[in-house]
């Protein structure tokens, strides 16, 4: 009889907070959507970054926030090659490299450049990170 009590009182308790669900199949009077259209927070697609392969840190700003979003605005990164980095055997090849993701850069925003190194002495600024 218990059991019969206690699952009457379930099924009971577990409808009626259906009954007070807003169909929103059927043409309703509330001006709710049920799926709003919400600018996404990550609205750009992923895509793969540029490396510029570079010597030294120097003047680069290389793991400085700031400037992480300055570089992955434009799509491109800094890798830093040692020196017997296997890659890259002359600086011909890293040259001829780094002046085609600059060209590549350079088609995607001709001020690439400026605007970059603009934005570095305003992390610098910023963040306080004068050294390279």
């Amino acid at each position: 009889m218990r059991w019969l009590l206690g699952l009457l009182f379930i099924i009971l308790i577990g409808s009626s907070s259906s009954f007070a669900q807003v169909d929103y199949n059927n043409k309703s009077t509330e001006k709710i959507k049920r799926e709003p259209e919400l600018e996404p927070e990550h609205d750009r697609k992923e895509r793969r970054l540029l490396s510029i392969y570079i010597k030294d840190t120097k003047n680069v700003l290389y793991g400085n926030p700031c400037m992480d979003k300055v570089t992955l605005r434009f799509g491109y990164e800094y890798v830093v090659m040692p020196k017997n980095a296997s890659k890259f055997h002359s600086g011909l090849r890293r040259v001829m490299h780094n002046f085609g993701v600059k060209t590549a850069l350079f088609f995607r925003n001709p001020f690439w450049k400026i605007i970059s190194n603009k934005k570095a002495k305003e992390c610098r600024q910023k963040t306080g990170d004068y050294m390279g």
